[in-house]
């Protein structure tokens, strides 16, 4: 049975004592790195010796702003323990985990990978949410294509292509990454499958 632990913006210390185990440098530096808006960390998920490190970025859409943002989630997950990192951006909240902490507490299954599921499975939501936002933009830009300026046509087309090309951008090294994880569960063990 794996327990989780959940760490807002920690520091060097509190995340050791959070881990338990070594972990390679560049991962502790990640997960101790704030999230910077100019320059967004790619999501994956890496297998080590006795871990997974993983990078998520969850997408939340402003609709009063028309302007999308990531939130950042680090994890290191083993067998014993899935500790996630989040960390609070520049402009805004850190991302909310209680649902998938709260269904994973209610599952009898309590193995760090059916906890890194339920984590996943949130994040997925997320960019549900935020593809019914991008359609509900849409539907205001044909109501209002012969109605307004010119000018602002071609903002909303332009704001909603760099939205797109943004979720897409980060949706597929995420879909990578678990496809990875499905694969090396249907061939059996190996160095990724540690939970």
């Amino acid at each position: 049975m794996a327990e989780w632990i959940d760490l807002l913006d920690p520091g060097p210390d509190e995340l050791r004592a959070a881990l338990g185990i070594e972990v390679h440098e560049l991962a502790f530096e990640q997960l101790l790195e704030p999230t910077r808006l100019d320059d967004e960390p790619r999501p994956r998920l890496e297998g080590h010796e006795h871990y997974v490190f993983g990078v998520f970025l969850v997408p939340i859409a402003i609709r009063e702003e028309d302007r999308v943002y990531y939130q950042e989630i680090d994890l290191i997950a083993t067998r014993e323990r899935l500790v996630t990192v989040r960390k609070t951006p520049e402009d805004g909240k850190p991302f909310d985990i209680t649902a998938a902490m709260e269904s994973s507490e209610r599952d009898d299954d309590k193995r760090g990978g059916v906890m890194v599921y339920r984590l996943v499975d949130q994040i997925a939501e997320y960019f549900l949410d935020l593809v019914d936002a991008l359609d509900e933009e849409i539907d205001e830009l044909e109501d209002g294509v012969e109605d307004w300026p010119a000018a602002q046509v071609r903002q909303r087309i332009s704001t909603l292509r760099h939205d797109l090309l943004h979720v897409r951008r980060t949706v597929a090294p995420t879909r990578d990454a678990i496809r990875r994880v499905v694969d090396v569960d249907k061939r059996g063990p190996s160095s990724v499958s540690t939970f």
